[in-house]
């Protein structure tokens, strides 16, 4: 499977769209509704500059199809940076996406001297827990009932300093 790397384009958001849901959906079920959310809020979110904040947004795609998504930000003041979402097409999963993608977020990291990286899941994702950890990250706390009742966020760090 040839996987190609690229900054998301608006052209993007209804398979991003898609994706997100269907990869969600495949850990959490209904809890996050039955609907995915609109082209517009991927189109939104997916690239901007607030605050000195700076987000990109890559997707992979395989013969021009669209597989995956990766958000990402930065704070240059003070080198942190956030992976804020990665989500595979549940047909596409455990082939190397996501570290694909994660790879394109570290370029970007790296070129922005970011030394801290961080992100949370899940306590019931134990494959997303495993697949940052294969990355480097570390478990630094849990939130309780954060999201939803029930339902904690693990969060993770991983430093490039």
């Amino acid at each position: 499977m040839d996987i190609k790397i690229r900054k998301f384009e608006d052209r993007d958001a209804a398979r991003v769209a898609v994706i997100m849901f269907g990869s969600f959906r495949a850990v959490f079920g209904d809890l996050l509704g039955t609907e995915p959310k609109p082209e517009s809020y991927w189109k939104e979110i997916s690239h901007s500059e607030r605050g000195g904040i700076i987000v990109t947004s890559f997707v992979a795609e395989t013969d021009n199809n669209v597989i995956g998504y990766l958000r990402v930000s930065i704070n240059p003041g003070n080198g942190l940076g956030v992976l804020e979402v990665i989500g595979v097409d549940p047909e596409s999963f455990s082939r190397g996406i996501g570290k694909a993608l994660f790879a394109a977020a570290e370029v970007f990291w790296k070129k922005n001297n970011i030394r801290k990286v961080y992100t949370c899941t899940s306590h019931i994702n134990t494959n997303a827990q495993a697949f940052y950890k294969k990355l480097g990250f570390i478990e630094e706390g849990r939130l309780k009932d954060h999201f939803h009742k029930g339902l904690d966020e693990i969060q993770l760090g991983k430093f490039y300093d």
